[in-house]
């Protein structure tokens, strides 16, 4: 009996030893794997350095963060200002005299890709500034990556109408749709069926605030790892799961409206359609003007734009698609009273002269991009202020 016990003792001392050393070995591997990750990617150049978790807006900028975001395709310098905006720094507070610009977007607006000062926002207000009278300008840039009429209705009830705007431009970016689809079920509504907030998780606010949510954010902090796979290597498995599933369901497909099998169907855009009229009622109730932009993507206005982006979401190539969703919301907008400004039109004209005007992979625009946008805002602008100000107060510009 006692060499029954003694061997069963020493089998237990054995396995508890194999256990420690695979263990062990485990955690030298991630040490190891931590230390590669830091050195070929540091944080700072990894954009989720810029970007917190949020139970309103879902994620938003770091205020005050600094550093580059860098890629194969593009190096820049990213600069969050005490407002959680890539921009530079805007008084709460209008200033006497100005017209305030306030622009709600995605990662199009944000600027995915080119400095700060090349966005079409910044050249937009540089080119306002340019104009000759007391009347000053301000272009604020309030798009963040991944935003869609949902989140950007949020950030202006709770956040952009703090900023007092005279005009509000929505820089509408077709992915909305899909985006809507996937954010309203984390959203919380109030007993009117009206947004509150998005939790940054599928479970009901508050939940994650124990152990477990603890645990993630102490990762999500201190291990570039844990990044690395969760932004970089996750994703790639997802579409590789989805791979040749591409079949135009927008509920699945982030690009689905641009695809040849898309069934179109107003239940498609119901999200969507409700989150932009609430934008539009609450600004006509604080009586400030409403905008919106729509544009196209790359492979909507050249056979040869975005080409590795193509093969990336099986798109073919050589191939101009149609812009017909931009034209349907135009028509959408201006039957509710929105001022639409669709720019599919001049950036077709531009490829013929100029190439590229998007980044090949990451599928933004590149500054020419941007800054034909601008061009295109300023000179419906000038007649829209001229209309406003300059008819009824020729001193007033």
């Amino acid at each position: 009996m006692a060499e029954s016990t003694a061997s069963s003792s020493s089998k237990l001392r054995e396995r508890m030893k194999v256990a420690l050393l695979m263990l062990m070995s485990i955690l030298l591997c991630l040490g190891f794997l931590e230390i590669v990750v830091r050195m070929i990617e540091p944080k700072e150049v990894m954009r989720y350095f810029y970007s917190q978790d949020d139970t309103i807006l879902h994620h938003k900028f770091k205020p005050n963060a600094t550093g580059r975001y860098k890629t194969t395709e593009f190096d820049t310098d990213y600069k969050i200002n005490s407002l959680g905006l890539r921009d530079k720094e805007y008084s709460v507070q209008k200033p006497a005299n100005t017209f305030r610009i306030l622009v709600l977007g995605d990662s199009f607006t944000e600027g995915d890709g080119v400095f700060s000062n090349e966005t079409f926002s910044k050249r937009l207000e540089e080119k306002l500034q340019s104009q000759p009278g007391p009347m000053k300008f301000e272009v604020i840039n309030a798009g963040v990556g991944s935003y869609s009429s949902l989140l950007e209705y949020l950030y202006l009830k709770n956040y952009g109408l703090q900023l007092n705007p005279d005009l509000v431009i929505l820089n509408f970016d077709l992915s909305d749709v899909y985006d809507d689809i996937t954010y309203t079920p984390l959203a919380r509504f109030d007993a009117n069926g009206v947004p509150v907030g998005v939790s940054p998780s599928g479970e009901p606010e508050g939940l994650l605030k124990g152990p477990l949510a603890s645990i993630k954010d102490w990762f999500k902090n201190n291990f570039r790892l844990y990044n690395f796979i969760r932004i970089r290597i996750t994703p790639q498995l997802e579409m590789a799961k989805r791979q040749g599933n591409f079949n135009g369901d927008i509920h699945h497909d982030k690009y689905a409206l641009i695809r040849e099998t898309y069934v179109d169907a107003d239940s498609n855009w119901a999200l969507t359609h409700k989150y932009l009229l609430l934008t539009r009622d609450l600004l006509k109730e604080k009586g400030i003007d409403f905008w919106m932009t729509v544009y196209p993507y790359g492979l909507q206005i050249h056979p040869k734009e975005w080409k590795a982006g193509r093969d990336y979401w099986q798109f073919r190539q050589d191939t101009v698609y149609s812009t017909w969703p931009q034209e349907r919301l135009e028509q959408w907008g201006t039957a509710n009273g929105i001022n639409v400004v669709n720019v599919c039109a001049d950036f077709k004209r531009l490829s013929k002269t100029v190439f590229p005007l998007y980044l090949d992979n990451n599928g933004h625009w590149v500054a020419a991009g941007h800054q034909l946008v601008a061009d295109v805002l300023y000179t419906r602008l000038l007649s829209y202020l001229h209309e406003k100000y300059v008819a009824a107060s020729p001193a007033a510009l």
